[in-house]
């Protein structure tokens, strides 16, 4: 789970079970290691589950690994502003054997569409840079922002955020298509706007422009307000008002142009996990341990 330093915690006798320990990981994942070597001062209790030690700790150990994801699951909310299902169910759980005393959970680092978990969640657990979007690597492709830079939604109208409070996928597509910006091949579309009758319609109900109007910062704008309505002009036989169509429209600036955000380390996936498995186990062990008297 990309962590920002190694951790240890040794092993300790607690009852008859014992608590794992923790040791160093990387990439995306925790794997919780957990040692039967000093198992010989307790003979007595060896015996009674002579041959299923190690079949009970790997039990245990899944059990208590499959509580920590559902505690992850549960705190996400005080520490992800409105999350998705996605980004609740963001963890898998690798379950220990008697062969391999380890049980894995971490972020999932695919997906079948949309962006991993492991690739935006990791920077609010270890405090990263956050990294482009598909948006903002497509836009940087197309001339339109430069290299380094990223985007923010304003949230402003014409925007409109969904009941998680992020932009749906189909209004970046859009404001990639108004900036001729989007990618064809593998992205699963092709078209940006052209100057055709069709997408000179669907500019008029939403269009978008780069610029830094008087003494705004430089951004993505949209216009707002209706299109000018003109049907003839003074001596047109279709009377009504003057030709008005090449009137500017107003504008609000719907996105901000920045450099690389820098995430603070906010989200405590790991105190979260070691604190439940470590309650957890102990009485999980020794209840299948005793059970299987």
């Amino acid at each position: 789970m990309g962590l920002p330093y190694p951790f240890r915690q040794v092993g300790q006798r607690w009852g008859r079970a014992f608590v794992p320990s923790w040791d160093s990981c990387s990439g995306q994942v925790i794997k919780v290691n957990l040692s039967t070597n000093g198992l010989s001062g307790m003979a007595r209790f060896a015996a009674a589950v002579a041959g299923n030690l190690d079949r009970h700790t790997a039990a245990a150990m899944t059990f208590a690994g499959f509580d920590a994801q559902s505690a992850l699951k549960a705190e996400t909310p005080r520490y992800v502003n409105s999350p998705t299902k996605w980004t609740q169910n963001a963890t898998f759980v690798k379950r220990a054997t008697p062969t391999s005393l380890a049980v894995t959970i971490g972020f999932k680092e695919w997906a079948s569409k949309g962006t991993p978990s492991a690739k935006y969640l990791q920077p609010m657990v270890a405090g990263e840079p956050r990294r482009q979007k598909s948006t903002e690597r497509q836009l940087s492709s197309a001339g339109i922002i430069r290299p380094g830079e990223f985007i923010v939604p304003t949230g402003v109208y014409p925007l409109e955020l969904n009941d998680y409070g992020n932009l749906p996928g189909s209004t970046y597509t859009q404001v990639l298509s108004r900036l001729r910006a989007l990618g064809g091949a593998g992205q699963g579309y092709t078209g940006s706007a052209t100057d055709s009758t069709r997408s000179r319609r669907r500019r008029g109900q939403a269009d978008y422009f780069m610029a830094a109007p008087g003494n705004l910062p430089r951004g993505i704008q949209a216009r707002v307000g209706p299109l000018p309505k003109g049907t003839g002009g003074k001596g047109s036989p279709l009377g009504g008002r003057p030709v008005t169509s090449n009137l500017r429209r107003g504008f609000h600036t719907v996105f901000y142009i920045t450099n690389q955000p820098r995430y603070r380390a906010t989200f405590p996936v790991l105190r979260i996990i070691e604190s439940t498995f470590n309650s957890r186990f102990p009485s999980i062990f020794e209840r299948l341990v005793f059970k299987s008297r």
